[in-house]
Parts: C-alpha cells; sequence; structure tokens
C-alpha cells in the first residue's frame, strides 16, 4: 500500500467511527469545561450586573478586554483578544517554535489532559485498527489494557522532547543563532538563519513524532508489553518505510493545512456575537480531533499493510467478563435458578471433583 493509499483508508476509517470522533470532543470538552468555568467567573465578578456585560453579550470590547486583563488571575490571564480566530492558531506555532513559558495553572490542565487522552487512545488505536465496532465494553477494556503501557511510551517521549526543548533549542537559538549573526548587519541574512534553524528543529520534531506515532501503532496492533521495545519498532519501521512515512505524514500535514486555511476564511472576530464564537471554535476543535484521529488511521493502514493485513490486531478482541451470577443461574443442579451462597466452600469441592476425573 503506498502512502496515498494509506491516506485514503484512514479516512475511510475515521468516518466508519464517528462515535470515536464524538468521544474524543466530549473529553476535550470535559477538560476544558472548568478552565471556562473559572474564566466565566472572574468576568461576572468584575462585570455584575453593570450595562457593559449586556453590551458585552452583542460582541467583546477591546477596552473592557485590557481592563480585564490588568486584574485577571491565574487561568483568566490567558483570556486575550489572541485566542480568538486563527491568531489563536498562529500563537500556538509561534509558541512552540519560541518555547514560550506554558502558565502554571494551564499546564496542570495539560498534564491533566495528556493523561486522559493517554488513557482513551488505546481504544481508539485499537477500534482504527480492527476496523469494527467495539461497543463500549470492548473499547473501554482497550483503554483500561492498554493505558499503562502507552503511558510509560508517552514518558519516554516526554523525555525527548524535553531534550529537544531543553537542550537543543537554547543551543540554536541563543548560542549558534547569536555566533552566526553576531557580525551581520542585513536584517534579512538574520531572518533568513532564524528561519534556516527553525526548520531544523522543526525537522528533528517531526522526526521525533512520526517515531513516536508508530511506536503507539505497534504497542497497540502487535500487542506489545515493552513501551521501550515499541519505540525501538517504531523508529525500525520508519527506518525502513521512510519514504512511505513521510509521504504520508506530508499528505496529513497538508489536509491540517488545508482546514486550517478554511478556518482562516471564516475564523470569527472578537466583536461577533458570543455563539456564533461558540460554534465556530467548537467546529474548529472537532476539525482537528478529526484530523488528529485521521493521523492515527493512516499510519495503522500503512503498517498493516507493510508487516500484517488490513484488520491485524494480535490482542483478542476485549470485552468485559460475564458476571458470576450469570453461571450460577445458569447451573442444571439449580432449576430455581437461585444463586448459590457467597461463599468459597462450592468452587472448592468442584475443583476437587475436577481433579478426581
Amino acid at each position: 500500500m503506498s502512502a496515498w493509499h494509506a491516506f485514503r483508508d484512514g479516512l475511510r476509517r475515521v468516518a466508519d467511527a464517528p462515535a470515536v470522533l464524538v468521544g474524543a470532543w466530549l473529553v476535550t470538552l470535559a477538560v476544558g469545561l472548568p478552565l471556562a468555568a473559572e474564566i466565566n467567573r472572574q468576568i461576572e465578578d468584575q462585570l455584575g450586573d453593570s450595562l457593559m456585560a449586556e453590551a458585552l453579550a452583542r460582541g467583546a470590547d477591546h477596552d473592557w478586554w485590557s481592563e480585564l486583563s490588568a486584574h485577571a488571575h491565574g487561568i483568566a490571564t490567558s483570556f486575550t483578544p489572541a485566542i480568538l480566530g486563527f491568531a489563536a492558531v498562529l500563537g500556538n506555532v509561534s509558541d512552540l517554535l519560541d518555547k514560550e513559558e506554558i502558565l502554571p495553572s494551564l499546564a496542570w490542565v495539560l498534564a491533566v489532559f495528556l493523561v486522559v487522552w493517554t488513557f482513551f487512545s488505546g481504544g481508539v488505536l485499537d477500534r482504527l485498527a480492527r476496523q469494527r465496532r467495539l461497543y463500549a465494553s470492548g473499547f473501554f477494556g482497550a483503554c483500561g489494557g492498554y493505558f499503562f503501557r502507552l503511558l510509560r511510551l508517552a514518558l519516554i517521549a516526554l523525555g525527548a522532547y524535553a531534550l529537544l526543548f531543553g537542550l537543543l533549542h537554547g543551543w540554536l537559538f541563543d548560542d549558534l543563532y547569536e555566533r552566526l549573526t553576531h557580525e551581520v548587519t542585513v536584517e534579512r541574512t538574520a531572518l533568513v538563519v532564524r528561519v534556516l534553524l527553525y526548520g531544523i528543529f522543526g525537522l528533528l520534531l517531526l522526526v521525533v513524532n512520526v517515531i513516536v506515532d508508530y511506536a503507539r501503532v505497534r504497542l497497540v496492533v502487535e500487542d506489545r508489553r515493552s513501551a521501550t521495545g515499541a519505540l525501538l519498532a517504531g523508529a525500525r519501521f520508519v527506518a525502513r518505510h521512510a519514504v512511505s512515512a513521510s509521504g504520508l505524514y506530508g499528505l496529513n500535514t497538508l489536509l491540517f493545512l488545508l482546514l486550517a486555511a478554511c478556518y482562516a476564511l471564516v475564523a470569527p472576530g472578537a466583536t461577533w456575537p458570543g455563539w456564533l464564537l461558540l460554534l465556530i471554535g467548537q467546529l474548529w476543535i472537532l476539525a482537528r480531533l478529526a484530523v488528529k484521529l485521521q493521523f492515527y488511521a493512516s499510519a495503522i493502514a500503512l503498517f498493516q499493510s507493510r508487516l500484517a493485513h488490513a484488520r491485524y490486531v494480535a490482542a483478542p478482541e476485549p470485552r468485559w467478563p460475564d458476571s458470576p451470577m450469570a453461571e450460577a443461574i445458569g447451573r442444571p443442579d439449580n432449576p430455581r435458578s437461585e444463586a448459590p451462597p457467597l461463599t468459597a466452600e462450592p468452587s472448592r469441592r468442584a475443583v476437587r471433583a475436577d481433579l478426581r476425573y
């Protein structure tokens, strides 16, 4: 299977699992609601029953927003005009490349979201690999079965990202950039040097991201127990199929850029009604989550086409075990279908009988 066929197969898998997309959106919403409630509380404390509250219901006021930012604390300090519209997308990319510090209150929320998403992603990967409905018991059984393995893998990946942002980023943009532009007098030349360094750093970040993605795929699809082994296996797969893996990643990135461009055309402004801001914002979140699932699904499709088959998953389909009461009710020596008393003695007698025969 080529990168293009894996891309199309990934789109089909995501389209066949709408409940997974809705579940991912609900997970994001559940983590974000406490933040929204805290920001809403601080806004209510400032506005009260003033006339400004009625005016702001029809659209934001920049003077009021500046006053709120001056008195805000905690997570509410992130509530700035830059979070609205396409500026939020550009701001996130800029903060990532420039390694901007994260607010402590936001860092805790981000950590909680990563843990919750790690739990949820086990079921997502298993569902996309099997290409059939698992129902709630099977889905959450896979979530729990893969959680600690994926969590160990996430911690290893976090260490790799820490090396990139903690050591390499500082060396590239603090030491090397200063040496390369120390005697440069043309601002355009300095800009070109910085863009090249951004490209190098972004390429290394992309390589780590691709390897971690295929490590997740191999851990779930092959039912691997070792997170380190899955990471090494993911690196081997990327090295052996570098052209297809990079081409597939490029197609998925192009899809994200296309959706981002569409969002830039319809992105709301600060003066738009609140309900419309909320609607378009949630549609953008759904689109981003769909692209994230597409990254997973297409990577699984490529891996299964090269080292397995289309529906291969090593682990048996996860199911919740039947209740012990169901076995007791169906026993032939219990015509009244009554459950036996909750003692361990009957089971011991049954074991001894089995041993005799």
